[in-house]
């Protein structure tokens, strides 16, 4: 039932001013304008009109679990359905009284319609500030994911180590050396491009993963094995920005990879997800605090959407679903 007593005492006040208003209505319309049978008819049918108003509220409040939308159609949908158990009741009711039955269904189905409304009235102003509340939580968790994203952005280890690669090539091949600032400036261009937006396209993410790979590689030679395996019809999807890249620098940052023991990390890219493992070796020094996947799960659970996390003896495994264009 309703939590809060001055919602409920207004709850009971409304109704109670409905039945009045109603039955004085069907008076003057009956032909004249009693106090004294108007009063008598209104404390006769409050124990009902009670009775009417824990039914409906029942019955809203469980189909405003089950239907959480903010549009008109759930609102006369709802009344209908309250309209046709209580029209119910009164027939009953008239039956039991032997009474005309239209005169006792018309003023409950008025009575009950006006209850109805002032309920899905408080449900719809309820619902909008859990609305507002839950846009404030969403748009501080990703503001708390565009922050540590930015950190990566400009993690001072990653460009260092990359300078140092890249000018390490500019004496030994110039080629390379110019795609690899190429492939660096890539991968900065869409970080910058991409901070603010909540998914991007698959081909997009991919297109970035494969550079920023590529930068990897070359400065760690054989001791990164990576394999990328993708279905086709994945390509239409969409993806939380850099989720794959920090999986994969995650992966290179807790674990030690040699020549003897590579570090393997498969991306496999599904219809409906992408699946990212790499073999365990794990460094000792290093923090498991999770920051970075917790940062992850709050983004997917923005568009009502969570991570996969598997770890075993001798992988760790995180699985990400794929978006649709029309997710929030």
């Amino acid at each position: 039932m309703i939590k809060n007593k001055r919602t409920a005492i207004g709850f009971v006040f409304l109704m109670a001013l409905a039945l009045l208003a109603c039955i004085a209505t069907f008076s003057v319309l009956s032909g004249g304008f009693h106090i004294e049978v108007i009063l008598s008819n209104f404390v006769l049918n409050i124990p009902f009109v009670l009775l009417v108003e824990y039914v409906d509220y029942s019955i809203v409040a469980y189909l405003h679990r089950r239907y959480r939308r903010l549009d008109i159609l759930p609102i006369v949908i709802n009344i209908l359905i309250a309209d046709a158990f209580i029209g119910g009741l009164s027939v009953i009711f008239a039956c039991i009284r032997k009474q005309d039955i239209w005169q006792q269904l018309l003023p409950a189905i008025l009575c009950n319609s006006f209850i109805v409304l002032v309920m899905e009235i408080f449900f719809y102003y309820k619902l909008v500030l859990e609305n507002k509340a839950q846009l404030a939580i969403m748009e501080k968790e990703k503001a708390q994911y565009q922050l540590e994203a930015l950190k990566k952005q400009i993690n001072p280890h990653f460009l260092f180590n990359s300078l140092n690669v890249l000018s390490a090539l500019a004496y030994q091949d110039a080629g390379k050396a110019n795609l690899f600032a190429k492939k660096l400036s890539s991968v900065y261009r869409y970080l910058l491009t991409t901070q603010d937006a909540m998914k991007v396209p698959l081909q997009d993410e991919l297109d970035f993963v494969k550079s920023y790979i590529y930068l990897e590689q070359i400065r760690f030679g054989e001791t990164l094995r990576m394999n990328i395996t993708c279905e086709e019809e994945a390509l239409n999807r969409y993806i939380v920005p850099a989720s794959i890249q920090m999986l994969i620098e995650n992966a290179l940052k807790h674990n030690i990879n040699t020549k003897s023991s590579p570090l393997r990390i498969s991306i496999c890219i599904g219809k409906e997800s992408v699946t990212v493992t790499n073999n365990l070796q794990l460094r000792a020094s290093v923090s498991k605090n999770r920051i970075g996947l917790d940062n992850l799960e709050k983004q997917y659970r923005i568009h009502n959407r969570h991570i996969q996390v598997e770890k075993s003896d001798s992988e760790f495994t995180v699985t990400l679903p794929l978006l649709n264009a029309g997710d929030a």
